[in-house]
């Protein structure tokens, strides 16, 4: 039904092309592009919409062999976005318009390359075209409530209760994976010993059955708190890997076993060995699909890589952590990373106690440890963690975050962050240059804790701390912790 309507919307369109490419005796026009004149833009229609919207672009000496015939929308950073043009008769081209970014003014540049690489473009004046980012925002899972004590309960996405979810994976078939923690101890939180007590409401691994719609618990772990999962699909070895806190622990779930629990811990030679000297624990795993290990950054900063299979485990860098101290006055952070689907090798790392993201090239690691990653986005960068609390968007080095937890990618390298503190969800996109990239809000309205569905500008959010994206990259899961849900986004 959908896809008729989408025709019949655009069968105007079409048929104003058509009249548009025929001569008064019914034969198509042949208008050759000519380099001795300019092109020339005189108009679009429609000025604005979304993802594949159907367009016309009025003008002159377009030409019309599509061969080397190109339209870019070009956004307020100069970062050019080619547009999925069909056909042209000379002066008339018909297009679709891509998946574009978050700044919504573009411009139109129709452009044309001879055969001897000669570049030839055009563009009209003062006429952007508006860019309509279409997202919608449902809550899927779980039932919205502000109460604190609130047990799981397994059952239909609908009837089911969350207790308090946390972090988000998808395995190969998008079957969702929720744990559950606590991220804030409050009085509901403690014994009468003033003691942390999860009381069944932290600790758990829930399935969502994408196929039977269903949550099934798989296991209630009360007092053992757990971090961002990942999965890894090494092949006969697929399964999700879910960190514990303390040491080198974690649990593996391996699909061809139905992913039942089984308890791991890393293998270190006794010098390699982080945990001998002091106090430590990760809150993040993450699996690489290019080598199929997983990594690990610790919290005072140790990057490890570790081997699934036989669990040796190793530390790549000691300390990938800025030269100054957190926003706790110390030097140690709560990671989260992820590997991108673009550069296979590198990793985006948010670090939660430096409202920041740093990135990290596995290709520049040295034996001499002289690598330890590089500055991407946050204005604590240059002012510091207290200094770069907030919320701003903007260039990547003057962008604020708020306590960011769990980070995502989309195939075509958009990086999501749960912004907690801010109670919205940010967005990258990384395929563009570090000195041009922006931090956007993709959904919720910073500083406005709430619930509601709706679109970007509307969507309410009460701490999201965890996302995931689904295998072709059109939707994107949140756990909207205080609300005690799992919301999507359908991104186009």
């Amino acid at each position: 039904m959908r896809k008729l309507k989408q025709i019949a919307l655009f069968m105007p369109l079409l048929v104003c092309f058509i009249y548009g490419c025929s001569n008064k005796k019914g034969d198509v026009a042949v208008m050759p592009f000519d380099p001795s004149q300019p092109i020339e833009v005189t108009s679009f229609f429609p000025d604005s919409g979304g993802i594949a919207t159907q367009m016309i672009i009025n003008g002159n000496n377009f030409g019309t062999d599509t061969t080397g015939l190109r339209v870019y929308f070009v956004d307020s950073l100069g970062v050019r976005h080619p547009g999925g043009v069909v056909s042209s008769n000379g002066n008339k081209i018909y297009l679709a318009v891509p998946k574009l970014t978050y700044l919504t003014s573009l411009d139109i540049v129709v452009e044309r390359t001879d055969a001897n690489g000669n570049v030839y473009s055009g563009t009209i004046e003062n006429s952007p075209f508006k860019y309509k980012t279409q997202i919608a925002v449902a809550t899927i899972i779980g039932q919205a409530t502000d109460q604190h004590e609130i047990p799981t309960v397994q059952g239909s996405f609908t009837s089911c209760k969350l207790s308090s979810p946390t972090f988000l994976t998808l395995d190969d078939e998008d079957n969702l994976f929720i744990t559950e923690r606590t991220l804030e101890v409050g009085p509901w939180a403690r014994n009468a010993n003033g003691l942390v007590d999860h009381g069944g409401y932290a600790g758990n691994i829930l399935l969502a059955d994408s196929k039977k719609e269903e949550v099934i618990v798989l296991k209630y772990l009360n007092w053992e708190p757990l971090n961002a999962p990942t999965f890894n699909d090494d092949p006969g070895n697929e399964a999700i890997y879910l960190p514990e806190d303390e040491m080198g622990g974690y649990l593996q779930l391996r699909k061809a076993a139905n992913y039942t629990i089984k308890k791991s811990s890393m293998l270190f030679t006794e010098e390699g060995d982080p945990f001998k000297s002091q106090r430590n624990w990760k809150h993040c795993l993450a699996a690489n699909k290019q080598d199929k290990m997983l990594y690990t950054i610790m919290y005072r900063g140790e990057l490890i890589r570790i081997n699934p299979r036989t669990r040796q485990s190793e530390v790549l860098i000691k300390n990938v952590l800025p030269e100054r101290n957190n926003i706790k006055g110390e030097r140690g952070s709560d990671n989260f990373y992820v590997f991108s689907p673009i550069e296979p090798m590198v990793m985006y790392v948010v670090l939660r106690h430096y409202n920041m993201v740093r990135r990290i090239d596995l290709t520049k690691i040295t034996p001499d440890g002289d690598y330890t990653g590089e500055d991407y986005a946050g204005l604590s960068i240059t002012e510091g963690p207290q200094a770069g609390k907030g919320w701003e968007d903007g260039p990547l080095k003057m962008a604020k975050f708020d306590t960011p937890w769990q980070l995502a990618f989309t195939a075509d390298g958009k990086l999501y962050i749960a912004d907690s503190g801010n109670h919205c969800v940010r967005v990258i996109d990384t395929t563009v240059s570090p000195d041009q990239a922006v931090v956007n809000t993709a959904v919720g309205v910073p500083g406005s804790p709430g619930f509601r569905d709706g679109g970007p500008d509307q969507a309410l959010f009460n701490y999201p701390s965890g996302v995931a994206v689904n295998s072709d990259g059109s939707e994107l899961y949140v756990a909207d912790h205080k609300n005690h849900v799992i919301r999507k986004l359908a991104i186009q």
